[in-house]
C-alpha cells in the first residue's frame, strides 16, 4: 500500500528527458509536477549517456524549473546495451542464484562480466527429474552506463536512489491491465527503437528490442510534404504508410514468434501500447488485425490521478510521452 509521500521518476531518452513527481496517498497516486527538455544532441547513444556532465547540466535546468533539486529519483537503464535472458537454475538462496546466473552469463554476454552490473528476478519455481529449479529473469548492463547515469544525476542536483528496467516500471503503471493469469505484453514504440515486454502471471518473462521507432513516421511526414502535424493527425492506413507499417508488423511478429518458441507456444491475450508511436491514428485496430492479438492504449487512470488544472494537451502528453517516467515514480515506493 502506498504511503503519503512523494517520489520522482527520471526517463532519459534519445530525444527527450522527462521528470515526473507523484504524491502517494493510501492506494493511489497523484501527479504533482512534470516536465521535459530535449536530450542534448549527440550526448546519448543507444541508451548510453556519452557526456554525463553536459546532460546533467541541461537536466539541472529542468530540475530547477520543477523545483526538484536534491530530490531522490528512480531511473532506468535502457537501450541495446542492456542484456536480458530467462535462465533456469537449481533452486537455492537468492545470492547464490545471482552468482550462478552470472556464471551462466559468461556463455552469452558479448562483453566481459567484469564490465557489467547484473541482477535477477525470480519468475517461478518448478521441479523435474534433476530436482527443484527456479526460472529467473536475468538483466545485465554495462557498469559505465550505470556510472554515467549516476554522474548525470549528481551534476543535475538529483540523487539516484534506485535503478530499474523500463518494463518493470510499465508493469507498475499498467498493473490493472496486465494483472491476472493470462499472458500479456506491452509494446513501447519509442523515438528510434521500440521493445516488446511480456508478462506471465504478473511476472516479466520476456523482453525483445525492436529496430523501429516513431521517428520513421515523422520522416514520412516530412518527405510527403505533410509537415509536422502530429502523429494523431496521420493515419496508418493512408497511402504511403504501407511500407512502414509492414516493417513494424514484421518486427513485432518476429518478436512474438521468438517468445512462442521460448515458452512452449504460449499465446498472448492482449498487448498494451504506449510511447510516442501510440499516437498514430488507427494503430490499435491495425496492429490488432495484423498480429491477431487485441491491442489497446495503456490506461493508468486507476493508478494515477491527474489534477483538474491539467489541460487536455498535457493529459495527452502524460498518456503517450510519460509512461516510463510515471512508472518509475510509482516504483519509488516499492
Amino acid at each position: 500500500m502506498f504511503t503519503s509521500r512523494t517520489s520522482t521518476g527520471l526517463d532519459i531518452g534519445s530525444q527527450s528527458i522527462k521528470l515526473v513527481q507523484v504524491q502517494h496517498r493510501r492506494s493511489s497516486a497523484r501527479v504533482k509536477t512534470f516536465g521535459q527538455i530535449p536530450t542534448p544532441s549527440g550526448r546519448m547513444e543507444n541508451g548510453f549517456i556519452t557526456d554525463p556532465d553536459v546532460v546533467g547540466q541541461e537536466l539541472g535546468k529542468l530540475v530547477d524549473r520543477l523545483k526538484l533539486r536534491k530530490s531522490k529519483v528512480v531511473s532506468a537503464l535502457a537501450g541495446q546495451q542492456v542484456y536480458t535472458r530467462l535462465l533456469t537454475l537449481p533452486a537455492m538462496k537468492l545470492d547464490d542464484m545471482r552468482h550462478a546466473a552470472l556464471y551462466q552469463a559468461t556463455s552469452f554476454l558479448p562483453i566481459s562480466i567484469d564490465d557489467v552490473t547484473t541482477d535477477i528476478y525470480p519468475v517461478r519455481y518448478l521441479e523435474d527429474e534433476e530436482g527443484k529449479k527456479c526460472e529467473v529473469f536475468f538483466v545485465a548492463a554495462r557498469k559505465a552506463q550505470a556510472e554515467n547515469l549516476i554522474r548525470t544525476c549528481q551534476v543535475a542536483g538529483l540523487k539516484l536512489d534506485r535503478l530499474e528496467i523500463e518494463p518493470l516500471a510499465l508493469h507498475t503503471l499498467y498493473h490493472s491491465q496486465l494483472s491476472g493469469s493470462q499472458v500479456k505484453g506491452v509494446l513501447n514504440i519509442g523515438s528510434t527503437r521500440s521493445y516488446l515486454a511480456i508478462f506471465q502471471r504478473d511476472t516479466l518473462v520476456f523482453v525483445r528490442s525492436i529496430g523501429f521507432g516513431c521517428a520513421a513516421f515523422y520522416q514520412y511526414m516530412q518527405d510527403s510534404g505533410a509537415g509536422n502535424v502530429g502523429l494523431e493527425k496521420l493515419n496508418c492506413l493512408e497511402s504511403g504508410m504501407e511500407g512502414l507499417m509492414r516493417e513494424l508488423v514484421s518486427e513485432l511478429g518476429r518478436s512474438l514468434e521468438y517468445f512462442r518458441l521460448q515458452s512452449n507456444h504460449e499465446e498472448l491475450s492482449q498487448i498494451i501500447l504506449c510511447g510516442g508511436g501510440a499516437r498514430l491514428g488507427g494503430i490499435e485496430e491495425y496492429l490488432s488485425r495484423e498480429v491477431g492479438v487485441p491491442v489497446q492504449i495503456g490506461d493508468f487512470s486507476s493508478q494515477v490521478q491527474l489534477a483538474d488544472t491539467i489541460s487536455a494537451k498535457e493529459k495527452k502528453e502524460l498518456i503517450y510521452e510519460y509512461p516510463v517516467a510515471l512508472g518509475l515514480a510509482m516504483r519509488g515506493v516499492k
